[in-house]
């Protein structure tokens, strides 16, 4: 309309991953001006990303906040104003409150993420939301730490600040203890109690008013640290029916911790008797190739309705989840029963999507990812059964 402003939004590592451009292409469809900040030559961007953005600033590396801030400074004085900033990527979740505190961008800033980035205050969300969680402690010392344990083992030891499954420990004794103090380093480390229970998770997206207009809930095989520990092929599977403990506890874990114009991403266990406790929330899609999955499991596009939303359109569009679909891995140091033309010549009415992962992906997405949907939850899980078979 005459009169409107362009929404001018800068979009932090529009080539990875990969179906992440399509988060750029419909914005670029709304009308949106989308520029981009990369550690790629222009030459080296997808051609659909290049013709989706309306300019493109190279730093030497993504992982040096004061280049990516002041290459979105170069945007700015050449715009005037940009509006938004987004990856949709947890490395850079950070690094998109940086840049938003250096121009004063509307979006969460770095004092309203402190959440996100450290374990422990993690808990303090629960806590507002009335969502139960396991016990956790910032770790200071061995005497504290038996003091917290007081010899019921197992419990799991993680960075408060970090990612993945990197630097993390289940501790199931005093020896095991001990051990770890004998090597941890210098960073503030988080301890919880252990959970014996299955991960499970609710997932969606929200408009500019912090409503929920998409949602779902998806079952894992394994969390990600006994993935790699156990070098496991990883599988999960959206649910058609969210648990209504799972939606009422993860609704208000959102509005507690005031999700706007984002996705979300938020862990549970849920234990041996049906109850549910809460582990971790992102502001942000689940990984791999979830995004698609919402998209298959309920005949929809999110990366246009996450466009819409950042556009100012009305965000509120019925949605049905009419499958469950399932991502399941495979790794190509195993030998499986069913070659990749044999699954498609028996499930092809079931697999929709297959392809290979990104290498930085392998030790948890596996080599080789497969997306297949079915309205028969027992249909699918044979499915998966078939893809992990091995030999």
């Amino acid at each position: 309309m005459p009169g409107e402003k362009t929404m001018n939004l800068v979009y932090i590592s529009p080539h990875y991953p990969s179906h992440y451009s399509q988060f750029v292409e419909s914005l670029a469809r709304y009308g949106v001006r989308v520029f981009g900040i990369s550690d790629l030559p222009d030459e080296a961007l997808d051609p659909r990303v290049r013709q989706s953005l309306s300019g493109h600033y190279r730093v030497e590396r993504l992982e040096n906040n004061q280049q990516v801030v002041d290459a979105a400074g170069f945007f700015k004085e050449h715009l005037g104003e940009i509006d938004r900033v987004e990856s949709h990527l947890e490395p850079w979740i950070e690094l998109e409150a940086l840049v938003r505190d250096a121009y004063n961008i509307t979006g969460p800033k770095s004092e309203n993420l402190q959440f996100i980035k450290r374990k422990s205050m993690m808990k303090d969300v629960f806590k507002r939301a009335q969502v139960p969680a396991a016990r956790g402690i910032v770790i200071k010392d061995l005497k504290q730490c038996q003091e917290f344990i007081k010899g019921h083992y197992p419990v799991f030891i993680k960075p408060d600040i970090g990612v993945g499954a990197a630097d993390t420990y289940t501790i199931r004794n005093e020896e095991d203890l001990k051990h770890f103090f004998s090597i941890k380093q210098s960073y503030d480390y988080f301890m919880e109690e252990f959970v014996d229970g299955d991960l499970q998770s609710f997932d969606g997206l929200t408009d500019k008013d912090g409503n929920i207009v998409f949602c779902t809930s998806h079952y894992f095989s394994n969390d990600i640290h006994k993935v790699v520990k156990n070098n496991e092929n990883v599988w999960y599977y959206s649910l058609i029916d969210i648990p209504a403990e799972l939606e009422k506890y993860g609704r208000a874990i959102v509005k507690a911790a005031d999700v706007r114009e984002k996705f979300f991403h938020i862990e549970f266990f849920r234990l041996k008797n049906g109850k549910f406790q809460a582990l971790e929330i992102n502001m942000r899609p689940p990984g791999g190739l979830t995004t698609h999955m919402f998209n298959f499991a309920c005949d929809i596009d999110v990366y246009d309705w996450w466009a819409s939303i950042m556009a100012g359109h009305e965000p509120k569009r019925p949605f049905t989840r009419r499958y469950h679909c399932a991502f399941v891995s495979r790794k190509h140091n195993r030998p499986y029963k069913y070659s990749h033309d044999q699954l498609y010549a028996k499930w092809g009415d079931r697999i929709v999507h297959s392809q290979p992962m990104n290498p930085i992906e392998y030790e948890v997405m596996g080599h080789w990812g497969y997306l297949a949907r079915s309205a028969n939850l027992d249909e699918l899980k044979n499915v998966i059964r078939d893809i992990t078979w091995e030999a």
